[in-house]
């Protein structure tokens, strides 16, 4: 398989609640290696319009079990990195709008952001990422 360049994406990430508009029940996840690149939201760029998005699956989240309101660490890998130009621009301090379909279910403020590749294929690598999820 193909590796193609991409960047990994820290973020600190705030989960909308259900009367701001967001989700209805928490967010599962983590970041053991059962948990990595399951949840799939799509994200809206930096200057992008409301309701444009891309894909970035999570690699892992800094614990289990969120509730909305909550503020976690995450690791996003964008998969159309080639294809979406703007991810080139993304840099910390950037604000990221987390979709699930039309609905915004989390406001993502990057911390740092590493070259990688999709699909990840060195465990090493997924592990160096997410020791910021355990870590800080």
């Amino acid at each position: 398989m193909e590796l193609l360049p991409t960047v990994a994406l820290g973020i600190s990430l705030y989960v909308v609640r259900t009367a701001e508009g967001g989700r209805n029940t928490p967010l599962l996840g983590g970041f053991a290696v059962k948990d990595r690149f399951r949840y799939r939201p799509n994200w809206g760029l930096p200057g992008w319009a409301d309701g444009e998005q891309t894909g970035a699956p999570v690699l892992g989240f800094s614990r289990q079990d969120i509730q909305l309101g909550e503020t976690v660490r995450a690791v996003i890998v964008p998969v159309f990195f080639e294809g979406v130009p703007a991810w080139r621009g993304v840099a910390p301090g950037d604000e990221l709008r987390m979709y699930e379909g039309p609905r915004v279910c989390g406001r993502g403020t990057v911390v740092w952001v590493k070259p990688s590749t999709w699909p990840m294929q060195e465990e090493e690598d997924r592990d160096r990422l997410t020791r910021w999820l355990e870590t800080g």
